[in-house]
């Protein structure tokens, strides 16, 4: 048996919103890796802007999945309007990535969402990252036009 699927099936992965106390992992997660940075300035939110999202979960909804205790992914969506929200973040760690955590975060998100009455979510991935792109169209996500991030530091 496959060690990452052994360690898996044996610990319980737990998918809850985040609190207070998540801000700080989820940060730090969020620097380490290339997948969140838009541009050489922003790399990831800071710690406060994530403490925002935390606090405002009226518009704002940000999940965790843990394994004793321990962030192993998680998922930010930004309620946009009445009818649409957008997923701004989402990520498995690569330890614990085809396992099924993706689809328990976004099995949750969508959940959630559905009772607050959205019915339109949208989301950004990069061109090149074919294993999500794969994953969202399994999820019954289509692929439309390409963007080019542009941002302008004040």
């Amino acid at each position: 048996m496959n060690e990452k699927k052994f360690v898996f099936y044996n610990e319980k992965i737990k998918i809850r919103f985040a609190n207070k106390k998540d801000v700080y992992p989820i940060y730090r997660i969020g620097i380490s890796t290339q997948e969140f940075a838009v541009s050489k300035r922003i790399r990831f939110y800071e710690k406060d802007e994530i403490g925002q999202w935390i606090k405002d979960r009226e518009n704002n909804v940000i999940v965790v999945a843990t394994m004793k205790s321990k962030i192993v992914g998680f998922a930010c969506y930004k309620i946009m309007t009445q009818y649409w929200a957008m997923v701004d973040n989402f990520y498995v760690s690569p330890l614990f990535r085809k396992m099924g955590i993706g689809t328990r975060i976004e099995n949750f998100l969508e959940k959630e969402l559905k009772k607050r009455r959205i019915d339109y979510i949208t989301r950004l991935v990069k061109p090149e990252n074919k294993s999500s792109r794969k994953f969202l169209k399994e999820r019954g996500f289509k692929e439309h036009n390409r963007y080019i991030w542009i941002d302008k530091p004040l």
